[in-house]
């Protein structure tokens, strides 16, 4: 797979995979349903909505959107609708979980269950969003905007790898990775300055492998080549990031909610870390981000679906 530049070259690419499987916990909600029924229509899914079938019905009639798109679960409340939904993935009926109508507490809840969830053992559990930004020439990986709020060195690694996993699976084999602190000197006052010095040092040493990775960088070096010659920074991503780690939730989610209102960028958002590729979008979440993020995790799917069978 060539490394994809924008969501419609992933959009393609996705279409001439095997289709995959994505159960809908709580199918009733409006906008989910829409998406869903754009990526049946472009041969990127097939859905098995799971909630109360005669309000997926009415949602469908008054979307005008024909229910034979997808099958419907019935389930007597949200909290079963998402149990179902889950129970689907694990049993591998379904390749891939998404967020209907349920209140996100209760569907992360069922992710995390110890026993019947989607996260194993040892695992952390992360978000990565894949923003195609107007003024930047390619795609680039934000990640923690949304899970863990202040990640400590693990955690920073772990991060680190799955958004390495989900470049890959965007055909970028060896991703440019910034480490964002507020500066490039490295300050003890400064833990994201201390964190990225060390784990820019085990990558030299081979400890990370599968991306070339630098910090601390402030942003702006981070995405501009120009910046880093006034400043006459010398840094293997030369302002050329594939990937942006964020010292903490704060900084991350200012980033993405800024850059998807000022900048007009569409997201295509995933959260990683379990054993299928899980999608999690905001009710404030473009029509489109709703629907490359169903996109980005077929994407995710398929690729892992090879990989285990190779």
């Amino acid at each position: 797979m060539k490394p994809v530049l924008k969501l419609q070259d992933l959009l393609t690419a996705v279409k001439g995979e095997t289709t995959r499987n994505v159960a809908v916990a709580a199918g009733h909600d409006p906008d989910t349903i829409l998406a869903i029924a754009r990526a049946v229509e472009e041969d990127v899914i097939k859905a098995i909505l799971v909630g109360n079938e005669k309000e997926i019905l009415r949602v469908a009639k008054d979307k005008k959107v024909n229910p034979s798109l997808f099958d419907i679960m019935n389930a007597e409340d949200d909290i079963s609708a998402t149990t179902k939904s889950v129970l689907l993935v694990r049993e591998k009926k379904a390749d891939m979980l998404m967020k209907g109508s349920v209140n996100t507490s209760t569907y992360m809840k069922a992710i995390l269950d110890k026993d019947r969830g989607l996260l194993p053992q040892g695992k952390l559990l992360s978000h990565v969003a894949v923003m195609e930004i107007p003024t930047y020439p390619k795609l680039l990986l934000v990640s923690d905007a949304a899970i863990i709020p202040t990640p400590d060195l693990d955690q920073k690694i772990q991060i680190l790898n799955y958004a390495v996993e989900v470049a890959n699976a965007l055909g970028n084999k060896m991703p440019k990775v910034a480490l964002v602190s507020a500066t490039e000197t490295i300050s003890f006052k400064v833990q994201s300055s201390v964190d990225a010095a060390v784990i820019t040092a085990m990558s030299q040493r081979k400890q990370i492998r599968g991306a070339i990775i630098d910090g601390p960088l402030g942003l702006d070096v981070s995405l501009s080549p120009e910046h880093c010659l006034i400043k006459g920074l010398e840094s293997p991503i030369h302002g050329q990031a594939d990937i942006l780690i964020f010292p903490n939730i704060e900084t991350a989610n200012t980033f993405y909610k800024s850059t998807t209102l000022l900048a007009k960028a569409t997201v295509a958002s995933i959260v990683v870390g379990t054993t299928a590729p899980v999608i999690l979008t905001s009710r404030a979440d473009e029509d489109d981000s709703k629907f490359y993020s169903i996109v980005l995790a077929a994407r995710l799917a398929a690729k892992r679906f090879f990989e285990s069978n190779s």
